[in-house]
């Protein structure tokens, strides 16, 4: 008795291999649509958190020409007209009353952070959206209101996969 292979085992074993490379394969493109989705959610919290923790440490006043003193740090989400991307900024004018974003020269822009590829702001509640953390209490401000509100922030893929990144008016930030 020889020992080895037959034909008809290394065709079955051909055979399984293609079979399980074309189902790992054809399922990747979907695959790495969610994973840039998900990426494109942790993101968004982490600015959201990094955010909060700029204005509670005042780190970057010096961004604020003197004498003005910044009155907090903030987020810009206007999915009609920037629906995939968002704004970080630093509120120079000290006009903590309003505290949202105004385009008249005098906050300061830190960063526009542009979302991956075929990953865009699906919906906001409310819409558009600013969410600005001051210090020292910390306040957070979901446009302009400081108490009992929520910010929902809907993100879609390519695939119409959606995933939420939800901020309360304590500052808690939660992903689905």
């Amino acid at each position: 008795m020889s020992k080895g292979f037959t034909l008809i085992e290394l065709l079955v074993v051909m055979a399984i291999i293609g079979v399980m490379s074309s189902i790992v394969f054809a399922d990747f493109s979907g695959s790495e649509g969610k994973l840039a989705l998900k990426r494109a959610v942790y993101q968004a919290a982490q600015d959201i958190r990094e955010t909060e923790e700029m204005a509670l440490s005042g780190a970057g006043e010096a961004t604020c020409d003197a004498p003005k003193k910044n009155c907090g740090y903030g987020l810009e989400f206007k999915a009609a007209q920037f629906p995939a991307s968002y704004l970080i900024f630093v509120d120079c004018n000290n006009n903590c009353a309003n505290n949202n974003y105004q385009h008249d020269g005098n906050d300061k822009d830190i960063k526009r952070v542009s979302l991956q590829k075929g990953i865009q702001i699906q919906q906001l509640s409310p819409s558009p959206l600013d969410i600005v953390f001051t210090a020292p209490d910390p306040t957070v401000r979901i446009n302009n209101v400081n108490w009992g509100t929520e910010a929902v922030i809907t993100l879609k893929s390519l695939q119409n996969e959606n995933r939420t990144v939800k901020v309360n008016s304590v500052g808690r930030v939660e992903l689905e």
